[in-house]
């Protein structure tokens, strides 16, 4: 008799016991996933006041950009970009899903889990060669740090480099310890989490005269 109650109890526990499947909540939000990349660079006009700047669009700016497509998101042959020495641009990411449906906004939206990190591949600061301030604001027009929309303005020249865009996903909480001085921090992955976007391209910082490779 014994023994037919703990098979009844083992049956019971197999048909009502909960099981987890795919349905069940997670602790983590899923990293968007990105099929296409670009990065745009449009000159703009960065006018001083007091102790900020203000960003002007100007008439027939230069643009120059990179667009990022395939497994490895890898940058289409012979791509390499000039930025002149003293000019700013605004920098701005444009992704697609892999339906080709436009995603960078989401990162905006998720503006608490995400932010941008702009260095010399593989992780040297380009703090002091470069100036960048971010410029992303949320629905309600509140100014954010994320680095889907940013100003890059070039300080001192410099030879052909790789430059590495990393649009970091970040673990909940993490988010709070970054400041906007820590958009060419070398040492972003203290920063845990995962990176969404790893994008490289050849950069040459030139005098505006001199655009020889």
């Amino acid at each position: 008799m014994k023994q037919i109650n703990l098979f009844i109890i083992a049956i019971s526990v197999l048909f009502f016991a909960p099981s987890c499947s795919k349905d069940d909540p997670t602790p983590e939000e899923d990293q968007e996933e990105v099929g296409t990349a670009k990065l745009v660079f449009t000159e703009v006009e960065r006018e001083e006041h007091g102790d900020h700047f203000h960003y002007n669009d100007i008439d027939n700016p230069e643009v120059v950009e990179a667009i990022f497509e395939g497994e490895n998101m890898l940058p289409k042959e012979g791509t390499h970009l000039h930025l002149d020495i003293g000019k700013t641009y605004r920098l701005e990411l444009f992704a697609t899903d892999f339906a080709g449906r436009e995603t960078q906004q989401t990162f905006i939206d998720r503006h608490d889990i995400h932010q941008a990190f702009i260095l010399k591949n593989p992780t040297e600061s380009l703090d002091g060669v470069l100036e960048y301030v971010y410029a992303d604001r949320d629905a309600d027009n509140n100014r954010v740090n994320v680095g889907v929309t940013g100003y890059l303005t070039v300080v001192e020249e410099a030879n052909t480099f790789v430059l590495r865009y990393v649009l970091r996903h970040l673990n909940p909480g993490v988010k709070e310890n970054i400041t906007a001085a820590d958009w060419s921090n070398s040492n972003f992955t203290q920063f845990s989490g995962a990176n969404d976007l790893d994008l490289k391209v050849e950069v040459h910082l030139v005098d505006e005269h001199d655009h020889d490779h």
